[in-house]
């Protein structure tokens, strides 16, 4: 083999010019070929030595492909565990319309907490019922997923229903929900103090918030602050106020905004 190639012939080279590429910003230099055997013997070409935007081309193709298989995993969990009605599925932040003052500052400060998240700044949406709170807290997960974040959208009376069915079930496991919500750069635990109050809801509830400890998580409720701290209890609200911004959203009924 390598007396073969010493016996290849090497087309004949000459140096035309050399210059900085604008699209890699490397030095090129451009050589005059003569192509010494086969069919195109004697014909003369262009090359390019030096110049890496094929290669920049496909890294930027390849990052581009991972990010899009990491949106459809990010998008594939969301769907999969969150407990979410029907009517949120297609709330946006562009489709959310405030009917008040109120709820126009509301949804500013989404928009500011969107483009400075920083997974560790939790929230509180508070008010009468059809305001948009979950609808603004919707379009939060779904504006972060396509910042790459992982997130999921809880009912907390849904998850603890589910959590109970995982006991007598096949399919996820209590562990597995409990990983998922541990995990993930945002959780929306949304209408708390609406759940059954027990002590083992009680219980799961600061379980939950004590795995979240430090991470990023939204809660709704149409409870003002007493009522929410009888309903959970002083531990739990203690939790759910450590490191929060309160949200009040009152208004005419969101829901109802064509009456």
């Amino acid at each position: 083999m390598e007396s073969a190639n010493k016996h290849m012939a090497s087309p004949e080279q000459k140096m035309i010019n050399t210059f900085i590429c604008e699209g890699c910003n490397q030095e090129v230099e451009q050589k005059e070929l003569i192509i010494p055997i086969g069919p195109r013997k004697g014909e003369k070409v262009i090359a390019n030595y030096g110049c890496i935007c094929e290669e920049i081309e496909l890294a930027e193709q390849t990052k581009e492909a991972c990010s899009r298989r990491k949106q459809r995993k990010l998008m594939n969990s969301f769907h999969y565990y969150s407990l979410i009605n029907e009517s949120l599925k297609q709330a946006t932040l562009e489709n959310y319309e405030p009917t008040s003052n109120e709820l126009l500052k509301a949804k500013q400060i989404v928009t500011t907490y969107i483009d400075t998240f920083d997974g560790k700044q939790n929230m509180l949406f508070t008010g009468i019922y059809g305001t948009g709170k979950s609808h603004l807290s919707v379009s939060i997960t779904k504006k972060l997923m396509e910042q790459g974040y992982e997130c999921l959208f809880l009912s907390l009376p849904k998850l603890l229903t589910k959590i109970k069915q995982t006991y007598n079930k096949e399919g996820a496991t209590e562990e597995e929900l409990l990983s998922v919500i541990q995990r993930v750069d945002l959780l929306v635990l949304d209408d708390i103090g609406a759940e059954q109050q027990t002590e083992w809801s009680t219980s799961k509830l600061f379980e939950i918030l004590d795995d979240r400890a430090g991470k990023a998580t939204i809660y709704t409720t149409n409870l003002k602050s007493p009522e929410l701290k009888k309903r959970v209890n002083e531990r739990n609200f203690s939790r759910i106020m450590e490191n929060t911004e309160v949200i009040v959203m009152n208004g005419s009924d969101y829901r109802r905004r064509d009456f």
